[in-house]
């Protein structure tokens, strides 16, 4: 049966049809429906096109009705000649006359073939932008083979083909990652220095890979960040092969060694030998440190049993339901916050801390729960007084710790000036806690009793003692770090113990940075205008003749060398009040970059030095994301180019039409 007859009806006679839509009446003695969609043609152009496209076979009727509808545009319904009266009526019920069915069917719009059909270039626009889609989104290469994702395309545009997985992952996806590699690579040739931060990973499929991010001053004078690469790492890995590796990323970029500030990786040996045969300063994850700090601390005789404790109650809870159910019960009874004992992890020490703190705020309730639940078959866990006590102790120390790095975690902002003046604050406390223990020692002697509150001290303070003797190991004398926040308008040099070396180095240091800068500037024929080149002499005029300074000083900043302008300028520095915390010392020195010119260039340097490697640790939840167990036989390669493109997105060239 033709789509005509859905605007037409039969006459009783047989031989005459009439137009549902004009009344208007046509010959039709036999089957044929030329005259029938001429007449549609001329008069409803609108209907002709939607029962012109249900006869291609671009769409359904039902899609013009929920199109109509959405329009609020009276619905045509189909016809055919067995229940022409019926759907007559059906008809005249949803439209008050004929002439109104005309005018809003006059009101739709036209529809443009051109809408529908594509050409090779907006189909390649298409392609790309359904690769950036993929690659920025971290979507599977199957997607183009879902058969829900090709009906919701062929509803956007019927005449856009899906390219098949082949040609994303042999031509779109190697194009759209060579691009943004570019562009990459473009920003990190025009940033002054730089520094790196780099890990190694395993994936769920047991594939090996390398990171390495570079973190730089922007235009903005704000911090920036980028993916240099995730690359596999299939050879073994030692510290040569991993130098090999890094070196060969830091090539393909052409990033000259004297624009490198620092390295920041964990303190794995093999790492430690990367760095070193790199010829790069070293700085130690914060984050690692604490890590091993705190599984010392957790080992600690007086610590270790409470904790295994701890674990035991959370183990009640994460394999019963119905514990779950029944801690509720007591938790609403006891009118204790709702919430669930969280999960920890061996690798993520701050995870133990909140289980810790949940316990504790909840400690009336789970007594109770223990003694009550399953006959008391767990009372023998209840936590006694003095071991209520280790907990909130080991909270104390632990959380503030916690805070510290969260806050040296981030990569948007200057994390390594902050290194040194937490370690001194660190042995402030210890320093408090030795007094307050000697205080007592001495009390202890007179009522030959020891208080509760000298043990908690004693613990405390080998808690402390532990943490800051792993950061003492590590962070010791390290200059890059030094350098750094003696430049930290915040802190400048009021924790650094040896005032004549560290003034010393930032002479020195500036003066090495600076001339590799001005080299660097000149071989781009972009010499800088800092004074250093003798000036043409003016010739004095008007009030400045008569006024002028005697001619003995007349050349006196000019006369100075290079290291003597450095010195003064250290020194005014170091005699400038300190900005507040709140401060960003980047925009800090970009305000008086003119008052330390030279400086200033030191500052950009080290002021990118990274206080953890969390940036590369980054790459590797991404990479997570993207090598699924259901995705285990993405070459690596492709996993490669997939992980660049999603940890790089704010580089990616969006597709444009």
């Amino acid at each position: 049966m033709s789509e005509a007859w859905q605007a037409f009806k039969k006459q009783e006679n047989g031989v005459r049809v009439i137009c549902l839509l004009c009344n208007k009446s046509y010959s039709n003695p036999g089957s044929n429906t030329t005259n029938l969609w001429n007449h549609l043609k001329g008069k409803h152009k609108s209907k002709y096109i939607e029962l012109d496209q249900i006869r291609r076979g671009v769409t359904s009727s039902n899609d013009f009705d929920d199109a109509n509808e959405d329009n609020d545009l009276t619905t045509t319904p189909s016809f055919s000649n067995s229940d022409s009266s019926n759907s007559f009526s059906c008809f005249t019920q949803q439209s008050t006359s004929s002439s109104n069915i005309i005018q809003e069917t006059s009101c739709l719009k036209q529809i443009k073939m051109s809408q529908f059909t594509i050409n090779k270039a907006t189909k390649i626009k298409m392609d790309n932008a359904l690769a950036y889609f993929i690659a920025t989104s971290m979507m599977p290469y199957s997607l183009v083979e879902k058969e829900g994702f090709q009906t919701f395309v062929r509803a956007l545009n019927p005449s856009y083909k899906l390219p098949s997985r082949k040609t994303l992952t042999e031509s779109r996806i190697p194009e759209l990652y060579s691009e943004t590699r570019t562009n990459v690579g473009n920003i990190i040739k025009n940033v002054d220095f730089l520094s790196l931060t780099t890990d190694c990973w395993t994936s769920t499929s047991n594939q090996p890979f390398i990171a390495l991010t570079c973190h730089f001053i922007n235009s903005s004078s704000g911090l920036s960040s980028a993916c240099l690469g995730c690359v596999e790492l299939s050879e073994d890995h030692t510290g040569d092969n991993i130098a090999d590796i890094l070196h060969m990323l830091l090539l393909d970029y052409e990033i000259p060694e004297w624009k490198i500030c620092s390295m920041t990786t964990d303190h794995g040996a093999n790492m430690i030998k990367a760095v070193k045969n790199m010829n790069i300063s070293h700085v130690d994850c914060y984050g690692h440190s604490l890590n091993i700090a705190v599984s010392r601390i957790l080992k600690m005789e007086e610590v270790m049993n409470v904790v295994h404790k701890v674990k035991d109650i959370y183990n009640i809870f994460a394999h019963s339901w119905k514990s779950v159910r029944e801690m509720g019960k007591i938790q609403e009874k006891f009118g204790l916050p709702q919430k669930k004992f969280p999960s920890f992890s061996k690798t993520r020490w701050w995870s133990i801390l909140e289980l810790i703190n949940t316990i504790i705020e909840q400690e009336l309730g789970l007594t109770s729960f223990l003694r009550g639940y399953k006959n008391g078959e767990f009372k023998k866990l209840c936590l006694r007084e003095n071991e209520i006590d280790i907990l909130k102790n080991l909270s104390s120390v632990l959380q503030p710790i916690r805070e510290i790095t969260d806050n040296l975690a981030a990569d948007s902002y200057v994390t390594g000036s902050a290194i040194i003046p937490i370690i001194s604050s660190l042995n402030s406390k210890l320093a408090n806690v030795v007094e307050s223990s000697n205080i007592n020692d001495i009390i202890t002697e007179i009522n030959f009793d020891e208080p509760d509150h000298l043990q908690n001290n004693n613990i405390i303070k080998k808690m402390y003692e532990i943490v800051i003797g792993v950061l003492n190991q590590r962070y010791t004398n390290n200059v890059t770090l030094m350098l750094c926040t003696a430049v930290d308008p915040r802190f400048k040099v009021d924790y650094i113990d040896d005032l004549p070396y560290i003034k010393n180095l930032l002479i020195e240091m500036c003066e090495i940075t600076f001339k590799s800068w001005q080299q660097s500037k000149d071989d781009r024929n972009q010499i800088m205008c800092l004074n250093v080149q003798p000036e043409v002499k003016k010739k004095k005029t008007g009030l400045f003749a008569i006024f002028q300074a005697p001619p003995n000083n007349d050349y006196t900043e000019r006369d100075l060398t290079l290291t003597q302008k450095i010195e003064k300028e250290i020194n005014l520095y170091l005699n400038f009040p300190k900005s507040n915390f709140e401060q960003d010392p980047i925009q800090w020195w970009t305000t008086n970059k003119d008052t330390y010119p030279f400086l200033y260039i030191l500052v950009k340097k080290y002021m990118t030095a990274q206080a953890t490697s969390v940036a590369s640790e980054r790459v590797f939840s991404r990479g997570g994301c993207v090598l699924t167990d259901l995705r285990s036989s993405l070459t690596n390669d492709h996993a490669s180019q997939l992980i660049f493109l999603s940890m790089n997105k704010n580089y990616v060239s969006k597709p444009t039409f």
